[in-house]
Formats: C-alpha cells, structure tokens, sequence
C-alpha cells in the first residue's frame, strides 16, 4: 500500500501519515475487519475514532483499505493532475508478458467496497472521490510507461465534470488513459479501452454499497492497440504501437479524494479491497 498527501508537503502530517497503530474500529467506515488485535493492522497519524475519524489505513492479509477524511488534515497547497490517496498495488516479479497474439487478454479483478462517501452535493471539480483499477504499461523499446486508470466508483453523478468520461491526461509525471469500467461512457460514446463482460459489477456513481461486489476489468489486444493509438496520436508519439512490446509494471486499486486547497469541499472516502489479482498472457 501507498499512502500520498495526506497533509501538505513538508508537513509533520506528511511525515508521520503512517507512523502510528490505530485502535479504533476502522472497518465501521471502510467495511473491512481485521483479527484481534486490529491496531497490528491499522495504520495513522493520529487515533481519532468517529464521528470526525482521522485517516487510516488497513493492510491484512489478501485485503487493505483506506479512510481519508480531508477535514484531518491541510491541504492548502495545490496538487498538479493528482489528489490525496491510497493504492493498493501488486508488482509482477517478473514484468508481466500480456500480449504475444491478436487473441491475449488482460483481465484485472478485485473484491471492492466503497463503504462510506461523505462529499458536499453538488461537487464538480473540488471535492470528488474516486476509486479505480490501475496499471502501469511500459514500453520495452523507449522504456516510456503510461498509466491505465478505469473507474469503479465516482463521487459525481456520471457526466458532471468529468465523471464517468473515456479520456486522455496527465499526472504531471506519466500520461493517463481513463475509462470508466462500463460499455458506453458518459457522453454516449462506446468505451474503447476496456472490455465489459457479463461477471462484473459495472462502475457506480454517487451512493457506497454494504458488501464488497467482484469488479473485473477486461483489456483485450484491440483495445490495447487502441489506448496506444491515442496516445502516439498525443503525448506519447514514439512509443511501440505493437502491444507485443509492452510488459505490465504495477497494478492495482487506487482510492483519491480531490478536496481543493480550501475548507468548502472537504471529502471523505472509505473503502476496502479483497482478491486483487491480474491474469492473462504469461
């Protein structure tokens, strides 16, 4: 698990996000229980329990989850293409080999709950929440890598900002693709990027749920070939367009909240993940 921003940078906040064991029962926001005793498994900056909990973080066995409450921390200095976060990721040992024929299929799943979301309505642009699947593709032939994020959960209704829309960015660092993990995006065009099959939950907007549901994120060769279309096209002009060429870095589950560098829009996402695993190629 990777924790980032929860307090400004150069802030003791920062520094110590998880420095100290959290005792109280961080699964009451985020769904997720671990065995006796659950400080071994929880992790902060301050103990904080509700009705105004400070943020925490869960790592137990094949599950983590993560509560961040802006309200908890300083957040006045601003973020480029990024928020406050946790990610749960895996890293193939080796690179992972996804595509060697027209027919290969990556498929990314998890066991997820988003639990609690207490956001400001209506929001737009500050205060949103996100949690999304997300991998890291790097090119062998320039060593460039882009970042595939697909969208699972938006504190946004879908199509308010840019909630639920197939689109092309950047963190600053790495260009972006995002999709959201349904058939036809926000605006009514068909997703391009990722492939909907019949045993997922689709991405959801707005409301928590009680149980953690299976997501599965299918990325097919074409569209594959295609993500990487788009991004020749853009930011990424010399990479490889042979999906062959590309080796999957890191995976995983990314939980964001965007609260702005004001107090107006103050967020708070809770959440767990269960099962994270990739498959396809070798």
């Amino acid at each position: 698990m990777r924790v980032q921003h929860i307090g400004d940078a150069g802030t003791a906040e920062q520094a110590g996000q998880v420095a100290n064991p959290v005792t109280w029962a961080v699964g009451d926001v985020t769904g997720l229980y671990p065995p006796d005793p659950a400080s071994a498994a929880q992790r902060g900056l301050r103990n904080d329990p509700p009705p105004n909990a400070s943020s925490a973080f869960q790592l137990s066995c094949n599950a983590a989850g993560f509560w961040i409450n802006t309200a908890r921390f300083s957040h006045a200095l601003p973020l480029v293409g990024e928020g406050p976060s946790a990610s749960i990721a895996r890293e193939p040992q080796p690179f992972a080999r996804i595509y060697r024929t027209a027919a290969d299929t990556m498929t990314i799943e998890a066991l997820v709950q988003v639990k609690t979301i207490d956001a400001r309505q209506p929001h737009v642009a500050e205060g949103t929440a996100q949690v999304s699947f997300f991998y890291y593709a790097r090119d062998l032939t320039t060593t460039t890598e882009f970042i595939h994020v697909i969208g699972l959960f938006e504190s946004r209704p879908f199509g308010v900002g840019s909630s639920g829309v197939e689109n092309q960015a950047s963190d600053g660092l790495n260009a972006f693709i995002s999709s959201p993990l349904r058939t036809v995006d926000a605006t009514g065009v068909p997703v391009r990027y990722v492939t909907v099959g019949a045993d997922t939950e689709l991405m959801r907007t707005v409301t928590p749920w009680d149980q953690p549901l299976p997501f599965r994120a299918r990325v097919t060769y074409a569209n594959f070939q295609a993500m990487l279309a788009r991004l020749k096209a853009g930011p990424l002009p010399t990479i490889s367009a042979r999906p062959e060429d590309y080796r999957i870095t890191l995976f995983g589950v990314l939980g964001e909240v965007v609260p702005g560098t004001g107090t107006e829009f103050e967020v708070a996402l809770g959440a767990h993940v269960r099962d994270l695993r990739l498959s396809g190629g070798s």
